[in-house]
């Protein structure tokens, strides 16, 4: 953080390929160690996710020119010299593919995927990655706004990346609603993206339809997910809000994210009437109390509406009722 951009960054003593991901991720340009030939003399064989000695090995989990050469046993009866070298080589190839797949990752704009791959295999790697939540916005700044592929998201360590850092920031710094927009109808994610070409977001606008298009102003819909929080429909397919994978259902920390980015929306906004719908199976019901608890104290009024087969005609009638005053026909 306190070094110009331009300059490259060399990283003394990073020699083991599992934390080469995270040396990059964070910034550094080079690193070298003698750990490859150090680690051969105690006869211990590098892998991409840690250390394994010799003798615990029954097969190569490599297909370098050396491990497809040999297996274990005939190596372990190798001299002592001729040992030593045999997994210095390896450790070196192990280096120098991890080096290339990290490289490969970068060109597909995966890196942060190939990182927390790279994290879960082991406690004090995954410990360091969360860690990166401290400096997420520095991250988010010198990071691409678009990239080549879409993201995968995993669980909460997900919501440190810059992709998900830069929606919340800039949705509460550069995003207003519609002005003419007083009722928000929020909507959760659906297995459809771009969220309007969904099924759901269909049979919303078909039933909307009846109404008066001076009506129609009034609305605003926004889709609420993980793992940005929320989505504004005319923000639908800015990348990368439809071009990601989640896996669900996500996990706490993340539905917690996602009800604490709902309640800020709804703080920072001026509408008067808030109608939620909500599917049990996939969030909670952990956006619904939040987003319930904010319009109570925010005093506007707050209505929700299950998944089935009933909200199709429930939320209309809603509408024609309370918020729009039209009485039982539009």
């Amino acid at each position: 953080m306190n070094l110009p951009i331009e300059r490259p960054f060399h990283l003394f003593g990073a020699g083991h390929p599992f934390m080469f991901s995270l040396a990059v991720a964070l910034g550094c340009d080079f690193f070298d160690s003698a750990a490859y030939a150090i680690y051969a003399k105690e006869n211990r064989y590098m892998t991409e996710t840690g250390t394994v000695r010799l003798e615990e090995l029954e097969f190569f989990p490599c297909a370098c020119p050396k491990c497809s050469s040999k297996n274990p046993k005939e190596v372990a009866e190798l001299p002592h010299k001729e040992r030593q070298t045999f997994i210095a080589e390896h450790n070196l190839y192990a280096c120098s593919a991890e080096i290339k797949r990290i490289k490969q990752a970068i060109k597909e704009g995966r890196l942060w995927e190939h990182l927390e791959f790279r994290a879960h295999g082991h406690p004090a790697l995954l410990q360091a990655l969360k860690k990166l939540k401290k400096y997420g916005e520095f991250l988010e700044k010198h990071s691409p706004t678009v990239k080549r592929s879409g993201l995968f998201f995993f669980d909460s360590v997900g919501l440190v990346r810059p992709e998900v850092v830069r929606h919340r920031i800039r949705l509460s710094e550069r995003y207003a609603p519609p002005k003419e927009a007083d009722i928000l109808i929020l909507m959760p994610q659906t297995k459809a993206k771009p969220y309007h070409k969904s099924e759901e977001y269909k049979m919303l606008a078909k039933t909307l339809r009846e109404f008066p298009e001076g009506r129609l102003q009034r609305l605003h819909i926004c889709f609420y997910e993980a793992p940005f929080g929320v989505i504004p429909l005319e923000l639908d397919e800015v990348y990368p809000l439809s071009q990601h994978e989640t896996a669900m259902p996500p996990d706490s920390e993340t539905v917690a994210y996602v009800a604490s980015q709902a309640v800020d929306y709804i703080n920072r906004s001026d509408y008067k009437v808030v109608l939620l719908l909500h599917n049990v199976e996939d969030l909670g019901e952990e956006v619904l109390k939040s987003c319930k608890k904010a319009c109570a104290a925010k005093g506007i009024a707050f209505k929700s509406f299950k998944m089935d087969r009933k909200w199709v005609k429930s939320l209309p009638n809603f509408l024609r009722k309370n918020a729009f005053g039209l009485g039982d026909r539009s």
